[in-house]
């Protein structure tokens, strides 16, 4: 009798995980990955609307995060030409993390109530579309890290001050999002005679300053 418990014991619980997983794997959450799409298209500069476009976005997808998605798969996930698909948990985590999302969950975590018309920007939060040439931002994070940036535009920075950063004055980074309490992931750093393609700001708590500066110059 014990041994009928015991295996009908497991067989709840693996059930209650294959209805968990499922359970998550087919919630909605069609709102997050519009919004996903329409920051990663704002990120690479396209509006995915023609098959250059495509091959744009599969490049910045790539150059971001070293991972190669297929151009197919992002027409599908972009439904070019009535071409759709349902993407995977792995295609998501790509795409996420080409804008300095850890993983397509991470990014839902933070926009979990935004929709995809919403426009992101609410005091904790700032996409690099947001900014103008010459702008500068002053981030921080733990421990006692402090950096500020002048935006060159196309998602790319120059770091002009570092304080106990690894980054170095004139160090130049790509990023699409700074998020208060997440980490970012920067993107192709040169790093005076060295290149970096991803290195993580934040890792401990995520960026605890984000402040907008003035135009140098200004």
């Amino acid at each position: 009798m014990a041994e009928v418990c015991g295996k009908w014991t497991k067989m709840v619980v693996y059930c209650l995980g294959i209805s968990s997983y499922f359970c998550k794997l087919f919630m909605d959450t069609s709102s997050q990955i519009e919004t996903l799409k329409r920051l990663v298209c704002e990120a690479a500069g396209c509006e995915a609307q023609s098959p250059a476009d495509f091959y744009n976005l599969t490049a910045f997808i790539e150059g971001r995060t070293r991972e190669i998605i297929g151009l197919s798969t992002v027409k599908r996930l972009w439904q070019y030409k009535g071409l759709a698909t349902k993407p995977r948990q792995a295609t998501l985590n790509v795409l996420a993390q080409s804008i300095g999302y850890s993983s397509f969950d991470d990014f839902c975590t933070h926009y979990g109530s935004c929709s995809p018309s919403s426009d992101i920007v609410l005091g904790q939060n700032l996409k690099a579309t947001d900014l103008f040439p010459s702008e500068q931002v002053m981030l921080r994070w733990n421990p006692g890290r402090e950096i500020i940036v002048e935006y060159l535009g196309n998602s790319t920075f120059r770091v002009i001050k570092s304080d106990k950063s690894k980054l170095s004055v004139d160090d130049t980074f790509q990023a699409a999002f700074f998020a208060i309490g997440h980490s970012s992931m920067l993107a192709n750093v040169i790093h005076g005679d060295s290149s970096w393609p991803l290195y993580e700001i934040g890792q401990v708590s995520g960026l605890t300053f984000i402040r907008r500066l003035s135009r140098q110059g200004e």
